[in-house]
């Protein structure tokens, strides 16, 4: 938390400044939140983004700011001193660490999403690289978070290795199922071209099964305490069939979900 000043036409004002960063070592969002109240008007905090090249945007799903905060904002702009803007970019690096070390100050549970491995282990050193028809290929798999889904598949997006290019397209998106027969009937809709594209993938990394199961247990793992971190909702039994899908979003019925707590 800072104190900064502000010098207005008649009279002074005293702001507090506390300034927020994402922690996600995966997003490249290089701005900071901040947030002014003054110190004698405890309601009148109000936040924004400021953006490393100096400019500003407004916080999503946030009232507009007022003419008089954006004047505010305008003012702070003004006196925002090349000191004061490297110290926001230090503290977002130090952010961007600290997330790396601790995913679970990112994460966010939310029922049906799934979610990359490396940004629930940052510095996983098994990564799924491989050779296919002389270039270097890897993939990235993601899992449902939610405990309460026991799916047991991942996702997995295969990649092309391109050395001078930012994101290149993906070039298949396949489903893994730990089962053997639900993953015959998957390979049976690929061409030949993808299958032996997965073929080299399975020979590259003999126990991939292994890996695979392994990271589905470590994300039910930690899908279940921010469940359990989560705000808990407020269930009216009376008002919700028991055959309607369960407002929690399991994507199960609610006799077979939440019903089964409540009762």
């Amino acid at each position: 938390m800072l104190t900064y000043r502000f010098e207005e036409e008649n009279y002074r004002n005293i702001y507090v400044l506390e300034d927020y960063y994402c922690t996600n070592p995966f997003c490249d969002c290089n701005h900071v939140t901040i947030s002014l109240c003054n110190r004698e008007e405890p309601d009148s905090r109000f936040s924004f983004l400021l953006h490393f090249n100096r400019k500003t945007g407004s916080l999503p799903n946030q009232p507009a700011l007022t003419p008089k905060q954006s004047g505010l904002v305008k003012e702070f702009l003004q006196e925002l001193s090349d000191e004061l803007l490297v110290l926001f970019k230090q503290r977002y690096m130090e952010a961007k660490a600290y997330g790396e070390k601790t995913p679970m100050s990112y994460l966010v549970f939310e029922p049906g999403r799934y979610v990359n491995y490396m940004e629930i282990k940052p510095r996983a050193k098994e990564l799924l690289d491989f050779s296919y028809k002389g270039d270097k290929h890897f993939a990235e798999d993601a899992y449902e978070l939610d405990p309460r889904n026991d799916n047991k598949h991942v996702r997995l997006t295969f990649f092309k290795f391109e050395p001078h290019e930012e994101k290149s397209p993906p070039i298949l998106s396949y489903t893994y199922y730990f089962d053997e027969k639900l993953r015959e009937e998957e390979d049976s809709k690929l061409d030949a071209d993808k299958t032996d594209l997965l073929i080299q993938f399975n020979e590259f990394i003999p126990n991939l099964n292994e890996i695979l199961k392994k990271r589905y247990k470590e994300t039910k793992s930690i899908g279940s305490e921010l469940l359990e971190s989560a705000p808990k909702l407020e269930f009216q039994p009376h008002k919700i069939s028991r055959n309607d899908m369960c407002p929690c979003g399991s994507g199960k019925k609610y006799k077979k979900c939440c019903a089964l707590k409540v009762n």
